[in-house]
């Protein structure tokens, strides 16, 4: 490319004009290389010298537009193609039909497609495929269905590819049955499906443990002589491992092997987390140093996977021997990782060891996850360390991580479970209560004024979570409440108060109260906001005194 532009120099040295043919070449090339740059130079260059772009040439500076995923500068180039009678053909259509689907632009693609059967320009088998794969993507099966059926109806035969971008987007919206019948049409046709079709059938049928057909489809790829890849073996064995089939797992293993298809590194980390699963941890380690030998090398998730294995089995010796080898061979841990190790120690009770890990994991620039938390906060709280259990679930508060439900188990258990130490004037947790603890003070001020102890602690968590502008979290914990047979009470609709008011959306409370509420109930509630409002900004104290005011008067009025 480089001799090609110093040629066209050279042109202009000897005083030799340069034609459309000339700049219609070099564009060609530069748009296959996606530069723009220089095609945007040669651009300016041949309107200087007075040279109207031709199709070729608009179509060679749309291609590299769409490459660079710039389909709205190409559809301005389109626009320039007809101010200056410049006709486009098929292939600027197909063009920027594909750059727009690309892109996620489908109904414009589809427009576009209309402009070309508008203007007589017929569109062909690369338009609707294009358009056909655009409307899977997004999981309209039914649009991509009308359009193979339009493309046929105009005399064109679907090919592999059109068949393709159909049965992916099937299997992408999880019609994995629809999409065997469409396979089924192909065979019909004599039409044998490729190898990537077969990956996307067997990844679907894994995906809905439909593991005996995904099996039988290999054996099918055989018979048709279509050799399967790495991708097909491996999402088979991924497929039984997820349906606790190891067995399974293994005979696919060895016999990608014995037909000489050498897993990659995902191959050999989907059956190492099947041997971890079930506890086999030296078939595991013989696995990774099989891998070692044929010059695949672990990643994170290899080591990640085996120390999780080791963490499982409380082996912290184990575990801490694979992430000294990670860390020398310069693999660095993940959230993962360290949240396996924490775990690991809190198995041994060794919570002093898990903390030292939660803060290295933090000076590395790990963000701790849900998981993470959850670990700390429930072996703490069974250790009855109320008080570091509460700090932790404030710190997950603070980095806006949602607790899951396993979270809310183990707050809700280790909070009824430390409940006479949480009490307990004489605890040493409260004795050293030194700073204010939401969660704990207010479970500790509605038990002692009698109130259940699970609602008592729902509704602290509810409250903390409402103080840390959580309200859409705190409202979902409602619905959780009452599967689990506790119905939220006054305190709980005092305690969601003051995330509206939080959030600047104090009228739209009302809403969320039952209508069978009563005034009584909710001056109860109310002598709480004395504790609750020790905790929320002044403001917010100030619009819930005035949100429950003015509710009290309307019920008095009324």
């Amino acid at each position: 490319m480089g001799r090609a532009l110093l040629l066209l120099g050279e042109m202009e040295t000897k005083a030799l004009l340069p034609t459309l043919v000339t700049y219609g070449t070099l564009m060609s090339w530069l748009g296959r290389k996606g530069d723009l740059e220089k095609i945007t130079c040669l651009l300016s260059e041949m309107r200087e010298r007075r040279l109207s772009p031709n199709v070729q040439i608009y179509n060679s500076v749309i291609d590299a537009l769409c490459k660079c995923r710039s389909a709205a500068q190409a559809m301005a180039v389109l626009k320039q193609m007809f101010a200056s009678g410049c006709d486009p053909d098929v292939v600027t259509f197909n063009t920027l039909i594909s750059g727009l689907c690309r892109e996620g632009r489908v109904l414009e693609a589809e427009r576009l497609l209309r402009e070309a059967i508008r203007r007589d320009v017929n569109p062909n088998l690369i338009s609707y495929t294009s358009l056909i794969h655009g409307f899977c993507t997004r999981g309209e099966v039914m649009a991509a269905s009308n359009l193979l059926v339009e493309m046929m109806e105009r005399g064109y035969t679907p090919d592999v590819v059109t068949f393709g971008a159909l049965i992916h987007g099937l299997v992408v919206a999880g019609q994995v049955s629809e999409a065997l019948l469409v396979r089924e049409k192909m065979t019909a046709r004599q039409l044998i499906p490729d190898v990537n079709i077969y990956n996307v059938l067997i990844s679907g049928l894994c995906k809905k443990k439909m593991l005996p057909a995904a099996r039988n489809l290999l054996a099918e790829m055989l018979e048709q002589n279509v050799h399967p890849d790495k991708f097909v073996y491996t999402t088979l064995i991924d497929g039984f491992i997820r349906s606790e089939n190891l067995g399974e797992a293994r005979k696919i293993f060895e016999f990608m092997e014995q037909k000489g298809v050498h897993p990659d590194v995902v191959g050999y980390n989907a059956m190492i987390k099947g041997y971890c699963q079930f506890g086999m941890m030296n078939e595991a380690i013989l696995c990774m140093n099989s891998m070692r030998k044929v010059g695949c090398i672990p990643d994170e998730f290899t080591y990640t996977t085996l120390i999780t294995g080791y963490g499982k089995q409380g082996n912290i010796i184990g575990a801490l021997r694979l992430l000294c080898d990670m860390m020398k061979r310069r693999c660095r841990p993940n959230v993962v990782t360290y949240s396996s190790l924490i775990n690991g120690y809190c198995k041994l009770g060794d919570t002093y060891a898990a903390e030292g890990l939660f803060a290295s994991m933090q000076s590395d620039g790990l963000f701790p996850n849900v998981i993470t938390y959850t670990i700390l906060i429930g072996s703490l709280f069974k250790k009855d360390e109320v008080i570091k259990a509460d700090v932790y679930f404030e710190h997950m508060l603070l980095n806006r991580c949602s607790p899951s439900d396993i979270t809310l188990h183990c707050l809700v258990t280790g909070l009824t479970n430390s409940m006479a130490c949480i009490i307990s004037p004489n605890c040493s947790s409260t004795v050293k209560m030194h700073d204010k603890h939401a969660l704990l003070d207010i479970f500790k001020g509605l038990v002692n004024d009698k109130w259940g102890p699970r609602n008592s602690a729902y509704n602290s968590i509810i409250f903390s979570m409402c103080r840390h502008n959580m309200l859409g979290k705190a409202l979902d914990i409602i619905d959780k409440m009452a599967n689990k047979g506790y119905s939220p009470d006054s305190v709980t609709f005092i305690s969601l108060l003051y995330g509206f008011c939080s959030v600047g959306k104090s009228k739209d409370w009302r809403s969320i109260l039952p209508n069978e509420f009563r005034r009584d109930q909710l001056e109860i509630a109310s002598r709480y906001t004395i504790l609750f409002n020790q905790y929320v900004a002044k403001s917010v104290s100030c619009e819930v005194s005035s949100a429950l005011q003015l509710y009290l008067e309307e019920c008095r009025s009324s």
